[in-house]
């Protein structure tokens, strides 16, 4: 019977719900420090910091109705100045994630966004120094000329600007580090994803955080506007921050135990190290995401949706999980609520939404607190009551205390219900001011160990130790080609071609022209795209390379982009033979091999003819090719592939030669060798999907890269087991362990895949 009630009042554990988590670690420990052994020296691009400080400007200048009396360039606006500073600061960003690239170091990525972020705050507040310090010039030399009238207009101005600092510099922050969001967002998220993967993009909320922007982040105003809370300041206010917080994870850590016995009245040494030890990555993930709030709590809004769908006959499953749900959140409100309340915290919390609607009549020249004291505390009114009195004539109107008095009686008549939503509207404005003040004290740690170097004599010293970080410009950097480090072949190769032609003479049609405008001249206008260059033509087959080279990472994609390239070859070819067949010609098709070397190639000249020597060419043409026996096997095959590869030597002659003796099924298909995937795997982020097809499980992977242009294209690729084949009845033995890759091309399958 005990354990019967006891199963009922257990609560649900955190894992009975769809938490979300939103934490974020960044650190810069890993990169080298500068010259003063203490911060990171970085060097950002002159036209880019010239770029920020002219945005910033014209921003101040806006917000403060200055701009007449700063004299700004007619021709430079807001707009304008937003436009540029998005070209360079995309510009500058995407050097960085290259030389992150470049060097296998994603905390190069977040040096630069910490280096602009400082950059930017370091201009705001100078800025709004400079136009006061320009107002003050102004006024003195009008006071010294005589015009006083135009002085006293200008004090007026000033004074208005100096009371509404705090508003100024949060709106003008909030407006750049938006437009600062938006650069990340549209310009930048998918290069970063397709290097390093969705986690590595810091989110949105680390740069378009209230508190870079305050001048106090414990204003009351403050966190009344941004966080729809109010926090006690003093060390025995039972709603300070820091108790808050610790009172939510010991909570949080019961209900999530197994054993839930025991619960935490008060902060215990040993429940701390168990929280610590155990989950405290875990809360504190829970804890920065708002969201979760109502996830765990939110009882009435899930009753609402029931009865919603009920309405509309929805599934009685359905209709049965919310009830549960519905259920579990009530427990944990009422948990929560219950040890609030034997805190003090109940009726505080519900003072601070009560006076929201009059706190500004009282504020100034009282601040918030007084007024929630006013609210909770009878001792207080008397005092706080004169004082109000007493600052009347200073401020020229009465304080009626009937709005307070009103509320006094409406906190007490509260009800449980009213007080558990105002229990959930705080501890949803207190996690976001959590998770934001986590945020901010990593970021303001970050921005400290930056040292955004402008001295000449220091860049000069900290670029000769190779301890400068330099984010520049395309035309800041040097312009002189690098040397080849690696290369990729693509060899194309035209299946019957002899055929092709003999067919082509026989109706006294030109096989030549065909070939050049149904295959190599349509397939030369697109490998500028992609960065390829012509090795060779041999006759129907057209061999192509594509360079690496030394520190220039914006170009190391070549087995992505010739995967890219040899897609938009099959694409051209079927479109051509879509024409030709309507006029009655022959239809081409092509078999393609990509092989990878992390070497350069042998380079040689005869006379003016460049001529390539790599290994890689030899693979390529073995990649391309196609057996006559297999395609006759396997061309009645309905899967939607293109490759098939089989052993039919024995394991002994594979073994003793490197030539690759296997057999061949590749129409119109694409073949990467295993170098050129593993290359591949390193290019971009791939990510492993499984997919049925005809019953049985497929591997695949998925990933987008950039083209030369900045486009990004998406590839799927097909991870196979080479099976051994008896060579006379071509039936399957057994499987090797050595797999293949094919580029897929069939539409469907890359719509099933995304």
């Amino acid at each position: 019977m005990f354990n019967f009630f006891k199963n009922i009042f257990r609560l649900p554990r955190l894992p009975d719900f769809p938490l979300k988590s939103s934490s974020v670690k960044f650190s810069l420990n890993r990169l080298t420090r500068g010259v003063d052994n203490i911060r990171y020296d970085v060097y950002l691009s002159p036209d880019f910091c010239k770029s920020a400080n002219n945005l910033v400007v014209q921003a101040v200048a806006v917000h403060t109705r200055t701009e007449d009396i700063l004299n700004l360039d007619k021709n430079s606006t807001l707009l304008k100045e937003k436009e540029e500073f998005r070209k360079l600061c995309t510009e500058v960003i995407t050097d960085a994630v290259n030389k992150a690239k470049l060097r296998g170091e994603i905390q190069i990525d977040y040096m630069v966004q910490t280096a602009v972020a400082k950059l930017l705050l370091e201009e705001i507040r100078g800025r709004y120094e400079k136009l006061i310090v320009h107002f003050k010039n102004i006024i003195r030399e009008y006071e010294t000329s005589g015009n006083h009238e135009g002085a006293i207009q200008l004090k007026k101005e000033l004074s208005e600007i100096l009371e509404n600092r705090k508003i100024i510099l949060h709106n003008v922050g909030r407006e750049i580090f938006q437009y600062l969001i938006e650069i990340q967002n549209k310009d930048l998220r998918e290069m970063r994803e397709a290097n390093f993967g969705f986690g590595a993009v810091l989110p949105d909320h680390v740069f378009s955080n209230p508190m870079l922007h305050a001048e106090d982040i414990n204003d009351d105003f403050f966190m009344l506007e941004s966080y729809d809370i109010l926090l006690g300041h003093r060390v025995e206010d039972p709603d300070k921050y820091e108790t808050l917080v610790s009172l939510i994870r010991e909570l949080l850590f019961y209900i999530d135990r197994k054993d839930q016995e025991n619960i935490p009245e008060t902060k215990d040494p040993g429940l701390e190290a168990e929280l610590k030890e155990a989950d405290e990555e875990k809360i504190n993930a829970w804890m920065s995401e708002a969201d979760n709030v109502e996830i765990l709590f939110n009882y009435f809004r899930t009753k609402q949706r029931r009865k919603l769908l009920k309405k509309q006959k929805a599934d009685k499953k359905e209709l049965s999980e919310l009830d549960k749900t519905a259920g579990n959140q009530k427990k944990l409100l009422n948990f929560f609520y219950r040890k609030f309340k034997k805190k003090g915290l109940i009726k505080r919390i519900t003072a601070i939404y009560e006076m929201q609607p009059v706190y500004l009549e009282y504020c100034p020249p009282l601040v918030p607190q007084v007024v929630l004291q006013f609210l909770l505390v009878p001792k207080s009114r008397k005092s706080i009551a004169g004082r109000l009195k007493k600052l009347r004539t200073y401020y020229g109107r009465t304080f009626s205390l009937k709005p307070l008095q009103k509320l006094i009686i409406n906190i007490e008549k509260a009800g449980a219900g009213t007080r558990k939503i105002c229990l959930m509207r705080f501890l949803s404005g207190l996690i976001r001011y959590h998770r934001d003040f986590m945020n901010f004290n990593m970021l303001k740690e970050a921005m400290d160990s930056v040292n955004l170097a402008t001295k000449e004599k220091i860049i000069e010293l900290s670029r000769a130790n190779n301890t400068l970080y330099e984010f520049l410009l395309p035309h800041e950097r040097e312009s002189e080609e690098k040397p080849v480090i690696s290369h990729v072949i693509i060899k194309a190769d035209v299946r019957g071609s002899t055929d092709i032609v003999h067919k082509m003479k026989e109706r006294r049609l030109n096989p030549a022209t065909h070939f050049s405008m149904n295959f190599f001249d349509p397939i030369t206008e697109i490998i500028p795209e992609y960065g390829a260059v012509k090795v060779c033509i041999e006759g129907d087959a057209y061999i192509l390379a594509i360079y690496e080279r030394e520190n220039s990472p914006e170009g190391w994609y070549s087995v992505a982009r010739a995967c890219g390239l040899a897609i938009n070859m099959l694409s051209i070819i079927r479109r051509y033979n879509l024409r030709s067949k309507k006029y009655q010609l022959p239809a081409l098709e092509l078999g393609i091999g990509i092989t990878y070397r992390d070497v350069a190639p042998t380079i040689f000249f005869d006379g003016d003819h460049q001529i390539m020597i790599s290994s890689a060419i030899n693979l390529a043409d073995r990649l391309s090719g196609c057996s006559k026996d297999i395609r006759k096997k396997v061309s009645e095959n309905k899967e939607p592939f293109n490759l098939y590869v089989f052993q039919g030597a024995s394991d002994a002659d594979v073994a003793s030669t490197a030539d690759d003796l296997s057999l061949r099924y590749n129409v119109n298909g694409i073949e990467l060798d295993a170098a050129a995937f593993e290359k591949l795997s390193g290019e971009i982020d791939l990510k492993a999907v499984e997919v049925l097809i005809h019953k049985k499980k497929r591997k695949f992977y998925t990933g987008k890269f950039p083209t030369v242009t900045g486009l990004y294209q998406r590839l799927v690729i097909r991870e196979d087991r080479i099976p051994k084949i008896d060579t006379d009845t071509f039936e399957i033995k057994e499987f090797t362990d050595k797999a293949y890759y094919e580029v897929c091309t069939n539409p469907k399958l890359y719509e099933y895949i995304r």
